[in-house]
């Protein structure tokens, strides 16, 4: 144990020490009021955190009301664009159709099939 650069050694000769100079019943006054002062510590320390749990609680519950309207504007949105995208693959296959329906009606152009012609 190092405490303010005091090891266990020092601080038990420290206590023995403080222990003969106040007298055994003013050193046991002492451990009582500094264990008190420690609780005391102890508390307030949590109340700070009870309290800082409760503001951070708040400001998320703050945040998720204030982002809910737009979180739903974008749920909308969304199914928008996913309706529209099912229509635009309709059309297009649609248009497919129409074309496969066009090229059955034309009639197959004969191409001609190139010759030796130019062959000297």
């Amino acid at each position: 144990m190092d405490f303010l650069n005091i090891g266990s050694g020092e601080l038990v000769f420290l206590i023995l020490l403080a222990i003969l100079l106040v007298g055994p019943k003013r050193a046991v006054e002492w451990v009582q009021q500094a264990s008190r002062f420690a609780a005391r510590i102890r508390q307030e320390w949590l109340a700070v955190q009870r309290d800082v749990i409760r503001e951070v609680q708040a400001i998320q519950q703050d945040t998720a009301a204030a982002l809910r309207p737009t979180i739903q504007e974008v749920s909308r949105d969304s199914q928008a664009v996913q309706q529209e995208g099912a229509e635009a693959v309709q059309s297009l296959q649609e248009v497919a159709r129409e074309i496969r329906a066009f090229q059955e009606q034309v009639v197959p152009l004969k191409i001609p099939q190139p010759t030796d012609d130019f062959a000297g």
